[in-house]
């Protein structure tokens, strides 16, 4: 039997509110502050580790696009694998698997120009808008500036290709910065 709390009513196992008062029966679960604590954490740290694999994803794509142009498809399918395997693990937003799209991007800029920058820069903006997120959560002005960055670079590179350089710098600072971090919360955990 379950015994209500507010009017002490004994209802049967199986009720969900009680008979009498109507009361819900079954318990709701709230979070302590430990615990909204720990989920926050865990979630700085699910961005801080995308943000790396996506870091070294764009790098090893630009680098390996301008140096070895013949194997970017072998390039491009070994790091979108890589990449949705850490999209997947972290349990991002469906929209962020576009961000695969972006080594495609740059392997279709010589032959379709307009169709490899569209999706490279596209993709580029849904990856600085998560350097935004970890901007709001960590309020340090490093992210800010990367996004900043990262956004002209995209947007800027419709217009002026030279512009995607500004991506590398970008993401090279947050890059280092993210990797910086993460050893120093691994060191704080020992």
């Amino acid at each position: 039997m379950k015994k209500c709390p507010r009017c002490s009513y004994e209802n049967p196992d199986d009720a969900e509110f009680c008979e009498k008062c109507h009361y819900p029966l079954f318990e709701i679960r709230s979070l302590s502050i430990n615990e909204i604590a720990e989920n926050k954490e865990r979630l700085k740290n699910i961005v801080f580790y995308y943000l790396l694999f996506t870091s070294i994803f764009y790098i090893v794509s630009i680098v390996g696009f301008s140096i070895f142009p013949q194997y970017m498809s072998i390039i491009n399918a070994i790091a979108t694998i890589f990449l949705s395997l850490a999209i997947y693990e972290s349990k991002v937003k469906w929209y962020y698997y576009f961000a695969n799209l972006s080594p495609l991007g740059l392997f279709l800029i010589p032959k379709q120009p307009l169709v490899g920058y569209l999706i490279f820069s596209f993709s580029g903006v849904i990856i600085s808008d998560y350097i935004r997120v970890i901007y709001n959560i960590e309020k340090d002005e490093i992210f800010r500036i990367s996004f900043l960055i990262l956004i002209i670079g995209y947007l800027g590179g419709l217009l002026f290709a030279i512009l995607y350089n500004m991506i590398i710098a970008g993401y090279l600072v947050t890059l280092m910065e993210s990797v910086r971090r993460i050893m120093e919360k691994e060191k704080a955990k020992k």
